[in-house]
């Protein structure tokens, strides 16, 4: 009874372990993984700082990933504020250029292992008005921050632990490093938007990050001489796109169809869908959000679909309340509650105003 009990203790530290490393891999350190994309939106692209129709915006996200699946689930959680400031002062033009600045922080727990990483970064961009008519626009940005990753050793085991008999118990004659690391993080971005009419209007935008591609490794030290250790392990380059659209069918509904591609070294990932917006009458300020997409990877595998997502929100006002759930169409037929995710968001634009330049907030 016991040793059955020590095997499935033994088979969750390995599958926990495994599903760290897998992570690390897809995602490279830990990158920014929303299905909620634009509720983060300074990760999803720096030009979309001050991409809004209201004064200042206020973005917060929470994931809780594959709670079924581990004891302990993985949390990653974005706040972000970001102002615009009008130029073109003195001119009688009604759309004026316009300064975006914004501050974003990422955080990321893997709690069985205490593996943690954070980041602040800073957002700066300019917004050039193309033409005032169809409100269309061009922006650039520019975003620079700092990272910092660190891992409890207390939290893990060596091969040269084990007793034998019961349990990791021994020390380990393992030569650990520092077990915190920071470093500088730089990326660009440029968006588009446009409306053509009240009932029309359509964005897209790319935004490439990891410029620098920071060193992440541990081992980057000069006392470290040991031929064998690998110092440098760097985070590749990110391109992501965007694009959608806003249709209005009618005074009360619109359809909002998007796509956003992830591009990292060999990986891609791509994601397709709609959302729907329902005035639930003619004279609220209320709406109903719901949104369907599905999500595509390629990796050493080939492309496959990989999850499916819904999506659901509440907008009134000032504030956007929304909350999506993904479940993985592999691992549903073999384990049903095994790798899906919850997302909740809340986003607050100060002196928002429903205007028909298309800013897309859910």
């Amino acid at each position: 009874m016991y040793q059955t009990s020590f095997n499935f203790n033994l088979y969750k530290l390995v599958f926990a372990f495994s599903v760290v490393l897998c992570l690390s891999k897809s995602m490279y350190a830990q990158d920014p993984h929303f299905s909620q994309y634009y509720a983060s939106p300074l990760n999803l692209n720096p030009a979309l700082v001050g991409s809004y129709s209201g004064t200042f915006r206020i973005s917060t996200i929470y994931r809780d990933q594959w709670r079924f699946a581990v004891d302990n689930p993985l949390k990653t959680f974005s706040a972000s504020g970001d102002v615009k400031i009008a130029m073109n002062f003195g001119t009688k033009k009604k759309e004026k250029d316009f300064v975006g600045l914004g501050i974003s922080f990422f955080g990321d727990r893997v709690t069985h292992f205490d593996f943690n990483t954070n980041q602040i970064s800073l957002s700066l961009g300019y917004h050039k008005v193309l033409d005032e008519k169809t409100k269309q626009y061009l922006g650039i940005a520019f975003q620079g921050g700092v990272s910092q990753k660190s891992v409890n050793y207390e939290d893990l085991e060596f091969g040269d632990q084990f007793n034998a008999i019961n349990g990791y118990t021994l020390p380990t004659d393992e030569a650990l490093p520092p077990n915190n690391k920071a470093y500088a993080d730089f990326g660009i971005g440029l968006y588009y938007s446009q409306s053509p009419s009240k009932k029309f209007g359509y964005h897209l935008g790319v935004g490439y990050f990891h410029l620098n591609k920071p060193n992440i490794s541990y081992y980057n030290l000069n006392e470290i001489i040991d031929p064998n250790v690998v110092k440098v392990s760097t985070i590749q380059p990110k391109l992501s796109f965007h694009a959608g659209a806003r249709i209005e069918t009618s005074d009360r509904f619109s359809v909002e169809p998007r796509t956003i591609i992830l591009k990292q070294d060999k990986d891609l990932e791509v994601n397709l869908g709609s959302n729907f917006r329902y005035k639930f009458s003619k004279t609220s300020n209320q709406y109903g959000l719901l949104g369907i997409y599905g999500r595509g990877v390629d990796n050493i595998s080939g492309f496959a679909p990989e999850s499916i997502t819904i999506m659901a929100g509440y907008e009134r006002n000032n504030f956007i309340l929304g909350f999506s759930y993904d479940q993985s169409l592999k691992n549903f037929i073999d384990a049903p509650k095994s790798l899906s995710s919850l997302e909740v968001s809340l986003i607050y634009i100060g002196e928002h105003s429903n205007d028909n330049q298309f800013c897309p907030q859910f």
